[in-house]
């Protein structure tokens, strides 16, 4: 009956991982253009590249993909504090997206 109940968990797991990654696919997509478009410095015109800005951007896209990963580890792991590091980096993201929105509209 054990063998059940892990099998059950690690398709939960897995589910919960693939679900994360749907939701937060476009964002990722976008943060990796931005940080593309940064670290080259042509989009539509050319510009100076922002080595910076490029990094920061990569970085926000890591953990926006390593974020439904705990979320699948704590799943996995029902005692892992995992799930609380992966909706924190997923909310501070979201929240630092928010005010570039507001900021940025101005």
């Amino acid at each position: 009956m054990e063998v059940k109940g892990k099998g059950t968990r690690v398709v939960q797991a897995v589910l919960a991982v693939l679900l994360g990654w749907v939701i937060v696919g476009y964002p990722v997509f976008m943060l990796a253009v931005v940080a593309m478009v940064n670290f080259t410095g042509c989009f539509l015109e050319c510009f100076d590249p922002d080595p910076w800005a490029g990094s920061l951007a990569a970085g926000a896209a890591l953990l926006l993909v390593a974020g439904p990963v705990l979320v699948g580890w704590s799943v996995l792991r029902p005692g892992s504090p995992a799930w609380k590091y992966g909706v924190g980096a997923v909310a501070v993201l979201a929240v630092i997206g928010l005010a570039g929105t507001i900021y940025g509209s101005l």
